[in-house]
């Protein structure tokens, strides 16, 4: 398939070394174009998508960075938390389904000036509110598989920080408490602001402690390319669609304002 490419930062780049393994096609005129994916910053998600009317589109995470027109996007899309693609992620996911859990702890932490070294991270769309940053939107991956696995969210509450040694406008440290509509109550940590590179689920039963630690690998971006080659070609639909990645945001925009 030919595909049209909005941004080919980290993450788009990999999604086209990805496709291009894959068989397909980059394109750079939209009219040739029979798929396109969005991987510019978080806030322009939205206008790019009006770009490709009648495209199926790949939106990279998170879906936007408010709720602002998100419900006038329609066909095909899917919304790019890879973690839904990671193998062992699954399985642990497997491995608690119908247990009894009495406690979740979730945490993704790490520090920011690491993630790209020859950039300075204080010009990132991480350090910079008008483009979506902050770490409730961009660690949002722990968001959504909590939604994944236990469904709709009843309350939440949350403590946002800023890391004044970061020097950046957007918030770097959230400590969020979710209660689920199944009685189930998740605390999720997200940091910009640790020099311990952390990522992990706790998953504690009325019998043992579960853990997933994990551990980083390109299968799960291939699977994620191919599950949305099989969603253009009509093969499959969205594992993660545009209602998932709205729950997302209705998430973050309550741990905004500390109530839901």
């Amino acid at each position: 398939m030919k595909f049209y490419l909005f941004g080919h930062g980290s993450i788009g780049s990999l999604h086209l070394k990805n496709l291009i393994a894959l068989g397909h096609q980059e394109v750079f005129d939209l009219k040739q174009a029979d798929c396109a994916l969005i991987c510019n910053p978080t806030a322009l998600h939205l206008e790019t998508a009006k770009k490709a009317p009648g495209l199926p589109l790949f939106i990279e995470k998170p879906l936007s960075h408010n709720l602002d027109g998100i419900d006038r996007l329609q066909g095909k899309i899917l919304v790019g938390y890879c973690l839904r693609f990671d193998q062992s992620l699954r399985q642990f996911k497997e491995k608690i389904t119908g247990k009894k859990i009495t406690k979740v702890k979730i945490v993704c932490q790490s520090w920011l000036p690491d993630w790209r070294p020859n950039q300075d991270y204080r010009q990132s769309y991480s350090a910079k509110k008008v483009l979506g940053g902050g770490v409730l939107l961009d660690l949002s991956h722990e968001i959504d598989y909590a939604l994944w696995w236990f469904g709709p969210v009843k309350k939440v509450t949350a403590k946002l920080q800023s890391a004044p040694e970061l020097q950046i406008e957007t918030e770097s440290i959230a400590d969020l408490n979710l209660e689920f509509q199944s009685g189930i109550k998740a605390a999720i940590h997200l940091s910009y602001a640790s020099h311990k590179n952390e990522r992990y689920c706790e998953v504690v039963t009325n019998s043992q402690t579960l853990r997933w630690n994990y551990q980083p690998n390109n299968e799960m971006y291939i699977a994620e390319m191919k599950h949305f080659i099989d969603v253009c070609q009509g093969q499959a639909k969205p594992l993660v669609t545009v209602s998932d990645g709205r729950q997302v945001l209705e998430v973050i925009q309550a741990a905004k304002k500390g109530i839901k």
